[in-house]
């Protein structure tokens, strides 16, 4: 998959995230067939000031803020966050049982050209949990 192609599945996934809710970076890569989170966190962080994708909405593993360049998290992605009624706790995570995104459904999947048993698989493979992990296809 071409590059632009994979941030453009990226993105679109990204935009599956509630507010309140939040995706992990290595959930994200898992739904859009990137190769790791890395890739996801290169696509969130060349995205335009102005643009629609939910870039504060994805945090790592650990329920964290990742932490930036300059040392720290990204107090701007916090902010957006607790707007949207995401705590924090005082080590800087928030409570993934609470507001973990579960995943995209499975109609915005097959809407959008997904192969779910694919998906499926991988998952399974990783152990991720997501709304689809438990289907019977």
């Amino acid at each position: 998959m071409a590059l632009r192609e994979l941030e453009a599945r990226i993105h679109q996934v990204t935009r599956q995230i509630r507010a309140g809710q939040v995706g992990t970076y290595g959930q994200i890569a898992l739904v859009a067939g990137a190769n790791s989170a890395r890739r996801v966190a290169r696509a969130m962080a060349m995205l335009p000031v102005d643009s629609d994708v939910p870039w504060h909405r994805v945090i790592n593993s650990q329920g964290k803020i990742a932490i930036r360049r300059d040392g720290g998290p990204d107090p701007e992605q916090k902010y957006r966050l607790r707007l949207e009624g995401v705590r924090f706790d005082r080590q800087g995570r928030v409570d993934l049982a609470v507001v973990a995104w579960p995943g995209p459904s499975l109609q915005w999947l097959e809407n959008n050209g997904y192969d779910i048993e694919d998906l499926i698989l991988r998952s399974q493979r990783k152990g991720r949990r997501g709304v689809w992990v438990n289907w019977n296809l």
